[in-house]
């Protein structure tokens, strides 16, 4: 199957960009499975050893906007299927898919649409989901770590919880590191990282005692979390949106209340790096992905 895979900007992306990076190991998984991914993306994009076909900004934004617009004549006319994971309003003959990535208005999609999780697909009253997956090669992988915890995320967007992970910190009167920002602090426990590349960003998820994860809003997925387990890095977070679906008690805990928060990391050493990552290969893989959208009927 030639598989177009549509993003409405570059690709891949050097800092912060999960729906570009799950593109990236979708056409990963694909490949690996025998299909033959081509990357439909703005122009400059380039993935080594994957085929681009480049867009203008013009023409993506008349994929976006325009009802009436062909988006066959945009696109390679060998394609078997074209996954779009950014929104477009023209119309294609070619069998297609939309991954949801963001949360939308419930009951305004159809069959064609897919979400990232369970809790994701039924807010949103659609028919299918499919697990984000990521490629377990891009992590380092420890069984011993140090003695902070962690919080990876934009700290600039309080749905992400960054205050709360402090506050949980000071209160457990644990060191935590906070990647994703930058402010000043003159509490030695917290040490702000700033935004991070994947070199630091990789040291950090193995190394970490623990992820802080205390969103504030029902994230549709949570790649974070699921780059902590694969580096063998138990997670704690609040019950919303899909951390129920990727946080199971054999890797982390779902806390409510700060003192469910500091219980947890008084029994952060029974959980186990090797349960971590396991739960990850059997479930959230580029490949696992792959596979799972292949199934679903168009």
């Amino acid at each position: 199957m030639r598989a177009g895979l549509y993003f409405d900007g570059p690709i891949p992306v050097r800092k912060y960009g999960g729906t570009e990076r799950v593109i990236v190991w979708l056409a990963k998984g694909l490949r690996q499975l025998g299909h033959e991914p081509v990357l439909l993306a703005r122009e400059g994009t380039s993935l080594a050893g994957f085929d681009v076909h480049g867009l203008t900004a013009g023409t993506i934004r008349s994929m976006a906007r325009e009802p009436d617009f062909n988006l066959d004549s945009s696109l390679p006319d060998d394609l078997d299927v074209v996954h779009f994971h950014s929104p477009v309003a023209g119309r294609t003959a070619i069998p297609h898919l939309t991954t949801i990535h963001g949360n939308g208005e419930p009951g305004s999609f159809d069959a064609s649409h897919v979400f990232v999780s369970h809790d994701h697909m039924r807010r949103m009253q659609g028919r299918h989901f499919v697990y984000n997956g990521i490629d377990p090669s891009d992590y380092s992988f420890l069984d011993t770590k140090h003695s902070y915890l962690l919080f990876l995320g934009l700290a600039s967007r309080r749905v992400k919880g960054v205050d709360r992970a402090i506050r949980i910190a000071r209160l457990a009167d644990q060191p935590l590191r906070v990647a994703g920002g930058w402010r000043p602090s003159l509490d030695r426990r917290i040490r702000w990282m700033g935004m991070v590349d994947d070199r630091a960003k990789r040291d950090l998820l193995a190394r970490a005692r623990a992820l802080l994860n205390p969103i504030r809003w029902e994230e549709p997925f949570g790649l974070v979390v699921v780059e902590a387990l694969v580096s063998g890095t138990p997670v704690l977070a609040t019950p919303r949106g899909a951390m129920s679906e990727l946080v199971s008690e054999e890797v982390g805990a779902l806390c409510s209340s700060d003192e469910e928060f500091i219980d947890a990391l008084s029994r952060i050493d029974s959980w186990k790096p090797e349960a971590c990552r396991l739960r990850v290969l059997d479930h959230f893989t580029h490949v696992v992905m792959a596979e799972s959208l292949s199934l679903i009927h168009i």
